[in-house]
């Protein structure tokens, strides 16, 4: 039996104003080759306080536990200027991928559409 650990990443560098460009540069080193040959990484010293991302997770597993009209309730605007469309989505359903999300952005963006349930998420 094979046992791999998750790879992880030490997003610190980027937290740490003189820190080296080459200390980045392996970070993202280490993202790449993750994303490469295992398709996920564990992302630790990201600078969330753990109750915050205990708080997230929490709450992310409400959201995603809705029935899907209720998650629908959090599509993505249309017309939207964000990079990237932010709200709720699945992969089709032809897709062989069944993943689902609800991309996010900094609040201070104004991208975001944050689900009605639970009502704390926009926390």
């Amino acid at each position: 039996m094979i046992h791999e650990t998750i790879p992880t990443v030490i997003l610190s560098p980027f937290f740490i104003d003189d820190e080296e460009a080459a200390s980045k540069e392996r970070v993202t080193e280490t993202i790449r080759r993750a994303c490469e040959a295992h398709g996920f990484f564990q992302i630790v010293d990201h600078g969330v306080p753990l109750h915050l991302t205990r708080r997230a997770l929490q709450l992310s597993r409400a959201f995603f536990a809705r029935s899907y009209e209720d998650k629908l309730m959090s599509k993505p605007l249309e017309g939207s200027r964000s990079p990237l469309p932010a709200g709720y989505a699945r992969q089709p359903v032809q897709s062989a991928d069944k993943n689902e999300y609800l991309l996010m952005f900094s609040p201070e963006s104004g991208f975001n559409v944050y689900p009605s349930n639970p009502p704390q998420f926009s926390e």
